[in-house]
């Protein structure tokens, strides 16, 4: 299960394959954007709980909606 720490920057693009789980692994809501960062086409994961399922192979970028880091988890191929 990769790890990804995000901060209040966009991350580097990460890449999702079908069936994967994006899971927030962390107290705080990070933002998850498909390609390019957009503040209009973001969707927010709340802390802990928040988690998506991708139908298809999808490169997205996430960021922090705290100042200090936080923990974004891929499950892999469901």
């Amino acid at each position: 299960m990769p790890t990804y720490q995000t901060t209040a920057s966009w991350s580097d693009p990460i890449s999702l394959q079908a069936g994967d789980i994006v899971q927030n692994h962390s107290p705080y809501p990070i933002d998850i954007c498909p390609g390019e960062p957009d503040e209009g086409n973001r969707l927010r994961l709340p802390g802990y709980t928040g988690a998506f399922q991708v139908d298809d192979a999808v490169t997205i970028v996430a960021r922090s909606t705290f100042h200090g880091s936080s923990a974004l988890h891929v499950i892999r191929g469901f």
